[in-house]
């Protein structure tokens, strides 16, 4: 077992805002702004729009490879 600790306000290089939650008969959507400093991003700041369940999908499969495994909240 390892424990990591991440302070995210030191580094601003990216940020990420999930401001609202929009629903949509059975489906919740979410609008995902990204603002960063990062040179492997074509652009600095960018929004998509994501469903529930493609956060569920991430989150099984990070948690599936134990070296991510912890490491999203």
């Amino acid at each position: 077992l390892r424990s990591v600790s991440v302070d995210l306000n030191v580094d601003p290089s990216l940020q990420i805002d999930i401001p609202d939650a929009l629903s949509e008969k059975d489906r919740v959507k979410f609008t995902v702004h990204t603002k960063t400093t990062l040179p492997a991003f074509q652009s600095s700041e960018f929004s998509v729009t994501r469903q529930h369940e493609d956060f569920v999908w991430l989150h099984d499969t990070l948690t599936e490879t134990e070296e991510y495994a912890g490491l999203i909240v």
